[in-house]
C-alpha cells in the first residue's frame, strides 16, 4: 500500500471504508461544479468507484495512483488526489486531478498534498513531466498548482467546448525550484 506523509497529511491508497467520505466529496455540488468528472450521486456509485480504484491501484505495473488525503492528527479523510498516464502525452507523461471537501479549502492542505505527490512522481517514479487543469471559474485551484511549483501554460478547450487552465512542470524545473526553495516536496 502506497503511503506518502507530509507534516499535516497522509496520502494513502484508498481503503474500502473510504466510500463514505468519498461519497461526501463526490456528491457535493460545491466540489463537482468545478470537477464534474468525479461526481457520484449515490452511495453505491461511491462504493463502486472506491472498489474500482482499489483494483487499478493494485495493478502491476501500476499505471495510476489514486489516494485519499487524510489529516494526520485525527485520521479525517478530507479528499482525493490522483495521477496517472496523461491523456495528452504532448504536455507531459502524467496528469493529475484532485478534490477537497469545502470545509478544508483555503488552509494549504491541497498545496501540501500536490507538492508531496509531485515529489513522489518525479523522485520515485522518474516521471519527466506532468500537467494538470482546472476550471476557468475556479482560479483558486490554479493558485494551488502554482504554489506547488507548476507554471501556467494557457487555456485549453475541452471536447465539449468548455475551457480549462493548464499548468505544467518538467521534472528538471520542478526539482530545481524545490532545491532553491529548500523544500523536501
Amino acid at each position: 500500500m502506497l503511503q506518502l506523509e507530509t507534516p499535516r497529511l497522509i496520502l494513502r491508497d484508498l481503503l474500502p471504508d473510504d466510500w463514505a467520505p468519498m461519497h461526501q466529496l463526490r456528491s457535493d455540488p460545491t466540489v463537482t461544479r468545478y470537477c464534474d468528472y468525479i461526481a457520484s450521486e449515490t452511495p453505491e456509485q461511491a462504493r463502486t468507484w472506491v472498489r474500482e480504484t482499489m483494483v487499478h491501484n493494485a495493478m502491476t505495473p501500476r499505471l495510476s495512483y489514486n489516494l485519499a488525503i487524510v489529516r494526520r492528527d485525527d485520521g479525517c479523510v478530507m479528499g482525493w488526489i490522483g495521477i496517472g498516464r496523461a491523456s495528452d502525452q504532448t504536455q507531459g507523461e502524467m496528469d493529475f486531478g484532485y478534490a477537497l471537501r469545502p470545509a478544508f479549502w483555503g488552509q494549504g492542505y491541497m498545496t501540501e498534498a500536490l507538492t508531496a505527490l509531485l515529489g513522489f512522481v518525479f523522485r520515485e517514479l522518474g516521471a519527466t513531466g506532468v500537467y494538470g487543469e482546472c476550471d476557468v471559474a475556479h482560479p483558486a485551484s490554479g493558485r494551488v498548482m502554482e504554489k506547488a511549483g507548476l507554471r501556467f501554460v494557457g487555456r485549453v478547450s475541452d471536447e465539449d467546448g468548455s475551457e480549462s487552465l493548464r499548468y505544467t512542470a518538467s521534472a528538471a524545473e520542478w526539482l530545481a525550484r524545490q532545491a532553491l526553495a529548500g523544500g523536501a516536496g
